[in-house]
């Protein structure tokens, strides 16, 4: 039996998305359109979780546009991880001894994750609901962590390969790919402030982080910042700490805090070197302390925003728009403060300084390459193995000036194989392409390119048909055994979702579920109908041959 999920799309959300001025005109708060929000991800209870990777199983509707890590069918994405190798990190299983032999199991099974107990009112066994709450299994340490931080890809400081290119993975030099191949940076000033040529030294029209002592000081916003620092969009609304509250933003309204307090609470581990070589032989032992990935506390002030290009160098923020309109970004003819490049008021809120401009000095490279896309969601986001299906893709930025950088969808397995899928569609706001019927069962990371510049990733989930190709039945016994593929695990478990039925009634005793068979028994001798259902999928069974 075949099952897409589809969804509904959120047009009305993305209508509501290209029309509404979030945050302050001008900031502070900054419009809150594009990426993660200037807010703090700590304290999580699941319900919070929810805001972002909302389960539709359990009533929820769509996740809200401009979320970088975008939730799939929940059950199914976790699903896939049966039988797959667990690597660890905060996604390590609450029972990592599941068949309590002393051995810590190296590859999933299903109680990895779920807990039996016996109802007393029933006698049966049943699972236990704690699954249900996200931060049973993804845990973190201390109050300003997070999970999306404590991950191997941060703790690489491989920024974009959830946040795209909005943000740069750290410390790469001119023309060095990106450990995971996310983008090369050929043609960016050097991100690494250590490696800084000393031709392009800090100037006039050089952004500050805060307190820029030659900023525009003829415009004063009403946290009482300048234009030449990062402070003067990125704040709250009166400078203080505690917050500018109900902001809007596709999370809802949120909290805003300032730029440093949001960094400092980003929970990013520091790590020893010899974790820095578990986590991968090549990094340097200085990404290990995580305040030097912003901070050089021997630098002159002039010169702190060298730190900060780390994560935001020049390709990242040249190329930072929302497309409010939804009619396709061209730079300088946007809706000023909805990015870095739609407007020249917002060059001035970076550039900005008190008039005496000396000629901006260059390295030859042009300032705007191509934007980056936002990618929303999509209208199928899981569908069984071996089946045609065409998606469209929900967001924003799609579209581009550039033929050459018309947008193209790359979809990567778990094992890290890569393909190319070349559109039929590409308008601002939504993309029409086609997946193929030869993907791998397993989960999918989709990512939208134009150019150099990429979206954060969506992931679908593809499952292995439920196909049973062997049915006989010993009619003495009535003990059904059955060959087939897709099985997936059984728990013996009332509301397990796997299950065995003959003509309605279940088995007896299931002596066996996996390795391609299925041998049980059943109270009444051979039925004439057998149902099997797994994780996935369910089929019926009416052609038993009775020996």
């Amino acid at each position: 039996m075949s099952r897409i999920h589809t969804y509904i799309f959120g047009f009305m959300l993305l209508a509501l998305t290209a029309t509404a001025a979030w945050g302050a005109y001008p900031p502070p708060p900054v419009n809150q359109n594009l990426g993660i929000p200037d807010s703090q991800f700590n304290l999580f209870a699941k319900e919070i979780c929810w805001r972002c990777h909302k389960p539709q199983n359990l009533g929820f509707s769509e996740p809200p546009a401009g979320v970088p890590v975008k939730t799939t069918y929940l059950p199914d994405r976790h699903h896939q991880h049966v039988n797959t190798e667990i690597w660890g990190g905060p996604e390590t299983p609450p029972f990592p001894d599941a068949n309590g032999d002393g051995i810590e199991d190296t590859h999933y099974t299903c109680l990895n994750c779920h807990e039996l107990a016996q109802n007393p009112d029933t006698g049966y066994l049943e699972l236990v609901q704690s699954f249900r709450d996200c931060l049973f299994c993804h845990q973190v340490e201390g109050d300003e962590r997070t999970v999306h931080h404590d991950t191997p890809w941060a703790k690489k400081a491989q920024c974009a390969h959830c946040h795209g290119s909005l943000i740069r993975s750290y410390g790469l030099k001119p023309g060095e790919p990106d450990i995971f191949d996310v983008f090369p940076d050929s043609d960016t000033i050097p991100a690494n402030y250590r490696d800084l040529p000393p031709e392009y030294p800090p100037s006039i029209i050089t952004p500050w982080r805060s307190g820029k002592v030659n900023a525009d000081d003829s415009i004063t916003s009403s946290a009482g910042t300048h234009p030449g620092n990062c402070n003067f969009c990125h704040n709250t609304a009166d400078g203080q700490l505690d917050g500018t509250q109900n902001v809007e933003s596709g999370f809802g309204p949120i909290t805003v805090f300032t730029n440093q307090q949001n960094h400092h609470g980003t929970g990013v581990p520091t790590l020893t070197s010899d974790h820095l070589a578990e986590v991968d032989p090549r990094l340097p032992d200085m990404l290990g302390q995580v305040c030097t990935w912003c901070h050089n506390i021997t630098s002159p002030s002039e010169d702190q925003i060298r730190g900060c290009q780390n994560c935001h160098d020049r390709t990242s923020l040249h190329n930072i728009e929302a497309d409010v309109a939804g009619d396709g970004i061209i730079p300088g003819a946007e809706q000023a403060y909805n990015g870095h490049i739609g407007n020249t008021d917002n060059c001035w809120g970076c550039h900005g300084n008190n008039g005496e401009v000396p000629q901006a000095q260059s390295l030859g490279i042009s300032m705007t390459t191509e934007t980056v896309p936002q990618l929303n969601g999509a209208n199928a986001l899981n569908w069984e193995q071996g089946t045609e299906v065409p998606v469209t893709l929900s967001g924003s930025g799609f579209s581009s000036l550039n033929e050459a950088n018309r947008a193209i969808v790359r979809v990567t397995d778990d094992n890290g194989n890569t393909m190319e899928l070349v559109p039929t569609t590409v308008a601002p706001d939504y993309i029409d392409v086609t997946f193929p019927s030869t993907m791998a069962a397993g989960n999918h990371s989709v990512v939208v390119w134009k150019g150099n510049e990429h979206s954060a990733p969506l992931v679908v989930s593809i499952s292995q048909p439920l196909e049973i190709k062997r049915a006989m039945c010993y009619s003495r016994y009535g003990l059904v055994i059955l060959g087939g593929t897709g099985l997936s695990q059984y728990i013996d478990a009332a509301g397990s979702g796997t299950s065995i039925t003959g003509d309605g009634v279940g088995a007896r005793k299931v002596y066996r579920w996996g390795g391609g068979m299925i041998a049980a028994q059943f109270p009444r001798g051979c039925p004439s109908t057998v149902e099997v259902t797994n994780i996935f999928d369910s089929v019926t069974i009416d052609n038993l041959r009775l020996l």
